[in-house]
């Protein structure tokens, strides 16, 4: 019996002082700042560009960019095939847009006008002319019937040219309709035949950095695009936290970011924690792993990204603040 109760006082010990070691540990890493491993990307700010590959235009007949190369938003750095032909579609179509507006200059301004002016006149002197002539039938001796047949006469040939008038501002109205009508077309034609243009130039989204090219002059337009452009401005650094410790941050917390190698602090705040948790393998010194680990990851958006390096998947340590 007295061994036996040795026995249980040793292992009794053995339990208790790991397990006080546990929790003293516990306590000692809460009490601490809390650190985690993360790498940098930019996510949000990277572009894979291609163009127009679906309209005849899927060979790059022109790269004006190199790896490395900075661009700015808007920048031609590639023409595809297609480029040519959309021009010479634009420069017609422009052509006929300036042939159709000239024509209805000169319909509004041209003898067409002038004409109407002087039937405007003609109608004029007929209605003083009716005048004259009711004045004259009235003094005149002639029968009631003789003079309602003179009135008859003026009368219509004043009707006459006022219905002449008449049809020469209504045909000049209805070709204005048919000419504006024709203008809205070749200008939606030309809108069209721009933006099939445009398609066929390859412009950079962002200001950025060229950081690959997929496709090279002469080369078919792949899945792959032309280029990768990344804009460093939206370089984020990408933390995994062990999900023991979510309690201890929250959005807008700050933090501090070291690259490897490197002992400058770059302050930053946590702009987005993960809704998920994610099994991760954890390396043992063995050379054994483990799946045992389970973390969250937490975006970090820095101060002033142009003051970091601008290098993507770099390896930083994060000091939760």
């Amino acid at each position: 019996m007295g061994a036996l109760a040795v026995v249980l006082l040793a292992v009794v010990a053995l339990w208790v002082t790991p397990s006080r070691q546990i929790s003293s540990a516990q306590d000692s890493k809460a009490a601490g700042p809390l650190i985690a491993r993360g790498f940098t990307d930019a996510p949000a700010g990277t572009f894979s560009i291609a163009g127009d590959t679906t309209n005849g235009g899927v060979v790059l007949s022109e790269l004006r960019v190199a790896e490395g190369q900075r661009v700015k938003k808007g920048e031609v750095i590639g023409v595809l095939s297609n480029f040519a032909l959309s021009a010479i579609t634009v420069a017609n179509d422009e052509a006929e847009l300036a042939k159709a507006q000239t024509q209805r200059e000169a319909m509004m301004i041209g003898f067409r006008l002038t004409e109407i002016a002087a039937q405007e006149a003609v109608v004029r002197s007929a209605e003083k002319s009716n005048q004259l002539k009711a004045l004259e039938v009235a003094r005149s001796g002639k029968t009631p019937d003789m003079r309602q047949l003179e009135l008859d006469i003026s009368q219509h040939d004043l009707e006459r040219e006022q219905a002449k008038l008449r049809q020469l501002i209504d045909t000049l109205d209805a070709d204005r309709r048919v000419i504006d009508y024709d203008i809205a077309i070749l200008k939606s034609k030309l809108e069209n035949s721009r933006a099939k243009r445009e398609l066929s130039l390859i412009r950079s989204p962002v200001d950025g950095v060229v950081t690959q090219i997929s496709t090279r002059q002469g080369e078919r337009v792949s899945h792959l695009g032309v280029a990768k452009i990344i804009d460093f401005s939206q370089i984020r650094v990408f933390a995994d936290l062990d999900e023991v410790h979510l309690g201890r941050v929250a959005a807008g917390g700050k933090v501090e970011v070291a690259f490897r190698g490197s002992s400058t602090a770059y302050r930053g705040k946590i702009s987005r924690i993960a809704p998920t948790v994610k099994r991760m393998q954890r390396g043992e010194p063995d050379g054994a792993t483990s799946t045992d680990a389970r973390v969250v990851q937490i975006e970090i958006e820095l101060d002033d990204p142009s003051s970091m390096p601008q290098v993507l998947g770099r390896e930083t340590r994060v000091t939760f603040l």
